[in-house]
């Protein structure tokens, strides 16, 4: 490259050798623009790659889907900085995402995106997911598909447990998930009164303290 861009100047000197300064500058525009913008272009390149490399957002430290939500990216990106604001990082940092209609066994939906049923199931297959609120029939269906939720007894404080038991779901001893009807995290959702919603938990040791925090912001008023 740098034995290109000499060659490049050494012809433009011996070619503009008996020119002015107005005569070179309209002979390089004329014959050399194409070379000119491709360094340009380049410098470019390297210059976003280093700010992406370098400079780019920060990292995801909490993924949490909605599942047969109303899809409303406004919504969406309102909860995300409400939570990013009582977890202390930035919003970039937060996805929230309502762009999960589908149906399901138990569930049919018109008009419904299917490739989100396999999206959502690929992104919990790797671990990708943190959270998700759902309604009680996809709840079920993870169930029979044997599906595991984090126990939310480990999540929660005694008092916090004692205050919300009636809205706990118990299974077999645990409490794989959270009914989201009466708690502050409703002001953001629209529920279907024969199909509640729930609020889970998919990880067990990684973004512990997200997760938790972000169960303490769906139950908490302030």
């Amino acid at each position: 490259m740098a034995g290109w861009w000499k060659g490049i100047l050494k012809d433009i000197r011996e070619k503009t050798a008996h020119m002015d300064r107005k005569q070179k500058l309209e002979y390089i525009a004329a014959y050399y623009w194409y070379h000119i913008l491709f360094v340009v272009l380049g410098a470019l390149f390297i210059l976003l790659l280093i700010r992406h490399l370098f400079f780019g957002n920060p990292p995801t430290v909490f993924n949490c889907v909605m599942i047969n939500q109303a899809i409303d990216f406004e919504r969406d990106a309102r909860l995300g900085e409400d939570f990013a604001g009582n977890l202390g990082v930035s919003p970039e940092q937060i996805s929230i995402d309502s762009n999960y209609v589908f149906s399901y066994v138990g569930k049919e939906l018109e008009g419904a995106n299917e490739s989100s049923y396999d999206k959502f199931f690929f992104r919990l297959g790797g671990g990708e997911l943190d959270a998700a609120i759902i309604p009680e029939s996809f709840y079920q269906y993870c169930m029979d598909l044997e599906y595991t939720f984090v126990d939310l007894e480990t999540m929660l404080t005694e008092e916090e447990k004692a205050r919300w038991q009636e809205e706990l779901v118990e299974n077999n001893g645990t409490y794989n998930g959270i009914y989201v009807e009466n708690l502050p995290l409703m002001k953001y959702l629209n529920q279907e009164e024969e199909d509640p919603i729930l609020l889970v938990f998919f990880q067990k040791e990684k973004n512990v303290e997200a997760n938790r925090s972000f169960l303490e912001f769906a139950i908490n008023d302030e």
